[in-house]
Formats: structure tokens, C-alpha cells, sequence
């Protein structure tokens, strides 16, 4: 089964998505951290005791960079989206099983502050995938730690991770092929709705202080 590492909010700004999470689960994400080499920041909070949630967005400080973004943070429709409302854009699993890697692009080094890491991004340019599944967020990117995990430096605090799931649309069935040969992640659930609208993502949070269930 594929370990899941962290689970990506999205946003138009830092600003926007930082406040839109905080209001929600009642509680303060971590200082700003950067990503210089991909031009963008982010904040995260510890949502289980080996998995976080990370909110981020394009560093404005930032330009002219022609790396590609992850989480197809560069593409003209999801910051249109981004732009009415923060959301989940993406998740990533720990690299484990290289037969996966035919789905991926090569992997290239990241850092934020001390923490550095190996990432890869899914790819369509190898015909395994075509855009739209890739464009939707849907395939998780890869990640491979080089210094210790951030996770272990994070507050403990109220939540607990019930349940990640991915809800595919009417039109986009098709896509439990990919899910059926990749093989199972874990918390990761894959729902097929009635929903006409492309793939979103539900993310279920038990907040044990207020004893609710939150969902993002």
C-alpha cells in the first residue's frame, strides 16, 4: 500500500488560503516557508502523526521562473478557480514502488528552509496518461525525503485524519482504471458520483477538542 505524505490546499494567495483553513479548523498554520526554486510558500499543519496539510500558493515575490509548477499551480484554469475559493489541489505518497514511476516525470531536488527532498510529478508525455486525468490533480505526486521529515518538527494538536477521498464524475469513470493499476493508497478513498462537474476532493477531519467532524 502507498504511504500517504501530506495533502495540498491550494489558493490564490498565501493570504486568502491561510485565513479560508484557519477560519475552518480553528486553529494557526505554521510560520511561511518558500520554495525559491519553484516560486512558491506555503504554511502547513499537522493533521495525524505522520501526515500534514499543506496550504500553498505562486510566491508574487517570485517571477519569471520556467520551471513548472507543481500541482499545476501555473495553469490559467485552476488559478481561475483559485481565484473564487481555495481548495484541495493535490496530495503527494512517498516514493516506495518503482513501478510507478512510469507514470512520472524524472525526479528533481526541493528545498524549504533545512528540509530537502525528491519530487516527481505526474507526466502525460509518456502516453500512459493523457492531460485531462493529469490536469485534474488526481494523480498523487511522488515524494522521496533526503533530510528529516518536517512532519516530526510539527505541533501536536486536536485532529485526526479520518478519510481522504476523491469523488470522480459522471464523465470521469474511466479513471478507476488508472486507480485499479496503481494499487492502493492509504486513508485514500476513490468515489464515482453523479456529479457533472471535474473531480474534487474531501478531506474528513476529526477535531477531538470540539468533538465534530470537519471537512475541507
Amino acid at each position: 500500500m502507498h504511504k500517504l505524505d501530506h495533502i495540498v490546499f491550494g489558493a490564490f494567495t498565501l493570504e486568502e488560503g491561510t485565513e479560508f483553513v484557519e477560519n475552518i479548523l480553528q486553529a494557526k498554520l505554521s510560520d511561511i516557508g518558500y520554495h525559491k526554486d519553484m516560486g512558491t510558500h506555503n504554511r502547513v499543519i499537522r493533521i495525524s502523526d505522520k501526515i500534514y496539510l499543506e496550504v500553498v500558493a505562486i510566491d508574487p515575490k517570485i517571477r519569471n521562473l520556467k520551471n513548472r509548477k507543481w500541482f499545476n499551480l501555473d495553469n490559467s484554469n485552476l488559478q481561475c478557480k483559485l481565484k473564487k475559493s481555495p481548495q484541495i489541489i493535490g496530495y503527494v505518497i512517498e516514493k516506495k514502488d518503482i513501478k510507478i514511476s512510469k507514470y512520472y516525470d524524472p525526479f528533481f531536488e526541493a528545498s524549504r528552509a533545512n528540509y530537502r527532498w525528491q519530487f516527481a510529478m505526474p507526466t502525460y508525455k509518456n502516453k500512459f496518461l493523457d492531460s485531462e486525468i493529469v490536469k485534474t490533480g488526481i494523480i498523487p505526486s511522488l515524494i522521496s525525503w533526503k533530510s528529516e521529515k518536517p512532519i516530526n518538527q510539527m505541533k501536536k494538536n486536536q485532529f485526526e485524519l479520518i478519510s481522504f477521498e476523491i469523488e470522480l464524475s459522471e464523465t470521469q469513470k474511466h479513471f478507476n482504471a488508472f486507480f485499479d493499476s496503481f494499487g492502493e493508497i492509504e486513508h485514500v478513498s476513490v468515489l464515482s458520483t453523479f456529479k457533472k462537474n471535474s473531480s474534487n476532493f474531501k478531506l474528513n477531519l476529526k477535531d477531538n477538542l470540539r468533538d465534530i467532524i470537519i471537512s475541507l
